[in-house]
């Protein structure tokens, strides 16, 4: 069966970016992402909320759940990237980073970062009041529930001694009221992991799917805990090459481990490279970063050039440089369990392509299990659109 392609939202005045599905055991299919002016909200930030009860087949309204605007002269309360998930108790929870812009998400500033949660108890028809939490950091995870009643919340921080963004999780003992200490996963220097998505086996164990940033284009990487979080063991290679944005990993019901992530070439060339072009990709305006002493860390690794440009207050950045895959990645258990990459087996499923020459940005995902072995991603794309898009695709195992 080939796969089918959809859009689940477009608004062409607007960037709908960062998905994320959960599928509750009434059948219910949430969807939450963010609608901004860019791929970096500087101007003003809503969190949306749409649902499904026919496996995605149709939509709901768009539901505004948080509206943020930049007054001048004054910070806006940007949101990030929210996830959706349905407790072990029934409850749906939504959490979602927010900072304030400027400083925004780079250097130090993301330590300003924190995450705040909702809970419903009837299927999102309705929420609770906002609750911040003492989680710092940025790009969550959603919670992982432990048999012995811990909540693990993975987020982004950025460490003042190394200069290195690192992924830390936090532990809560009771329902998300308070929140522990954060434990940093890896310090190796090598490596920079960011933006993981852990996947709780069956026996046990913990495996977290980490995007890696060093630069030098290793696949997707991966460390795995036997002791509940307490250690891991690694970083260690994947066959998965889709590394340069969020792993979205979850079980299937028949046992298998997917993996929703994206893949973008490891250089900014396109075919078309006139000034007028790269003008117009920074017109657009999609990743501003202000120049502010909690990002200078930050923008001293930047050089001005045909996609990057520095004003007196901002440093603007062009996206659609390169091109944009986005994959879904199939692996048996036993290979997600696995340390050697010789030892490791998986599919790899190309979902789609941004082909938008002044702004390919796409690949951040949610998936969910409609039925056995059929399957609904939610994905945002630029693509035939001026502004970034919620497109969706529905495919079964027989398609890997």
């Amino acid at each position: 069966m080939s796969i089918e392609r959809f859009t689940v939202s477009r608004n062409d005045d607007v960037y709908e970016a960062f998905p994320h599905l959960c599928r509750t055991r009434a059948g219910r299919i949430i969807l939450a992402y963010r609608e901004s002016n860019g791929h970096v909200a500087s101007e003003y930030c809503r969190l949306i909320l749409r649902h499904s009860d026919d496996g995605g087949l149709t939509w709901s309204e768009r539901r505004v759940f948080v509206d943020e605007v930049r007054k001048s002269g004054s910070p806006l309360n940007s949101w990030n990237c929210p996830k959706v998930q349905q407790l072990g108790d029934g409850r749906i929870l939504l959490l979602c980073d927010t900072y304030e812009f400027p400083p925004g998400e780079w250097g130090h500033g993301m330590g300003n970062a924190h995450v705040v949660v909702w809970f419903s108890d009837n299927e999102g028809d309705s929420w609770s009041d906002a609750q911040p939490t003492t989680v710092r950091g940025i790009c969550p995870d959603q919670v992982t529930e432990l048999p012995d009643g811990r909540w693990l919340l993975p987020t982004n921080i950025y460490d003042e001694e190394s200069g290195q963004c690192l992924q830390q999780i936090t532990a809560s003992t009771d329902g998300g009221k308070t929140w522990g200490e954060p434990v940093t996963i890896c310090t190796d220097p090598e490596y920079v992991l960011a933006e993981v998505s852990i996947l709780h086996c069956p026996g046990g164990e913990l495996v977290a799917y980490l995007r890696e940033e060093a630069g030098i284009r290793r696949p997707l990487q991966k460390m795995i805990s036997r002791n509940g979080g307490e250690s891991w063991e690694g970083p260690f290679d994947t066959l998965n090459i889709a590394a340069q944005g969020m792993p979205i990993a979850g079980l299937t019901s028949g046992g298998l481990v997917m993996t929703t992530g994206r893949y973008c070439l490891p250089c900014s060339w396109r075919a078309d490279m006139s000034e007028e072009t790269m003008e117009r990709r920074l017109n657009r305006r999609s990743i501003v970063i202000p120049r502010v002493p909690a990002n200078e860390d930050f923008l001293a690794r930047q050089s001005e050039g045909p996609r990057v440009s520095f004003t007196k207050d901002e440093v603007i950045m062009a996206s659609g440089c390169g091109t944009v895959h986005t994959f879904a990645f199939l692996e048996p258990l036993e290979s997600a369990l696995e340390a050697d990459v010789s030892k490791q087996e998986g599919l790899l499923l190309p979902l789609d392509l941004d082909r938008n020459n002044l702004g390919a940005d796409s690949g951040y995902t949610g998936w969910v299990e409609t039925e056995p072995g059929r399957f609904l991603v939610a994905n945002y794309i630029n693509d035939d659109a001026p502004m970034a898009q919620i497109r969706g695709y529905r495919f079964g195992l027989d398609d890997f």
